[in-house]
């Protein structure tokens, strides 16, 4: 069910937002006295930047003008996270270990953002936005990463840790051979359509329950 409550929608995004501009600054090492612009590299990384970005533009438009601002972009950039959350929770999370205030970050980048993301959308958001090609145009982002990273590394940029040219070990053509990045890719973007999907059913099916409660028709 929609709360139609400004003040916790915005309070809600000034957290979100908060939350992921900490996990971001942890991870340059600004609390150490340290600037690393080399996280930048990672997906998980911009994603959550554009969360910080996007929530807090989001929070103050909401307050002047009591909408969603930009709805269809919102789309993309929870898409975008929720992406973020899922690809290290299944693909990931097992490769390294973190300690003390690295830790922290890694769960408020991998994790809350990203849930928060998705109840933000889910609890605050009027339904029914989204059109069938909303999903198509939101897979845009990962892949525009995807061609982001592997032309930085054609062009001799060593993008991951510990001199390993590529940020992600599913891109890593030097292990794997182009095909089977090709395919990890193929495979990962078919995944997001279709995750995309299931928020688009989600939207019109939440839209469809709040006009019943309404008694208005849908479509």
């Amino acid at each position: 069910m929609r709360i139609n409550n400004p003040f916790l929608s915005v309070s809600f995004k000034i957290i979100l937002s908060v939350t992921a501009i900490l996990g971001v600054l942890i991870q340059c090492g600004v609390f150490d006295g340290e600037l690393h612009l080399s996280v930048f590299n990672y997906y998980t990384l911009l994603s959550n930047v554009l969360c910080a970005v996007y929530f807090g533009a989001a929070m103050v438009y909401e307050v002047r003008k009591q909408d969603t601002l930009l709805p269809a972009l919102k789309g993309a950039i929870v898409l975008a996270i929720t992406v973020t959350g899922l690809v290290y929770h299944f693909m990931l999370s097992g490769s390294f270990q973190m300690q003390g205030t690295m830790a922290l970050s890694n769960i408020l980048l991998h994790y809350v953002v990203p849930v928060m993301a998705v109840l933000d959308w889910l609890v605050f958001d009027r339904k029914g936005r989204y059109t069938w090609k909303s999903p198509l145009l939101w897979v845009l982002l990962p892949l525009v990463y995807f061609a982001y990273a592997m032309l930085r590394v054609a062009l001799g940029a060593t993008l991951g840790y510990d001199g390993n040219r590529y940020p992600y070990p599913f891109l890593d053509t030097d292990a794997l051979g182009w095909g089977q990045v090709i395919i990890n890719v193929l495979v990962m973007g078919l995944s997001f359509i279709a995750l995309g999907y299931v928020f688009f059913a989600a939207d019109h099916f939440l839209a469809r329950k709040a006009l019943v409660r309404e008694g208005r028709k849908y479509g």
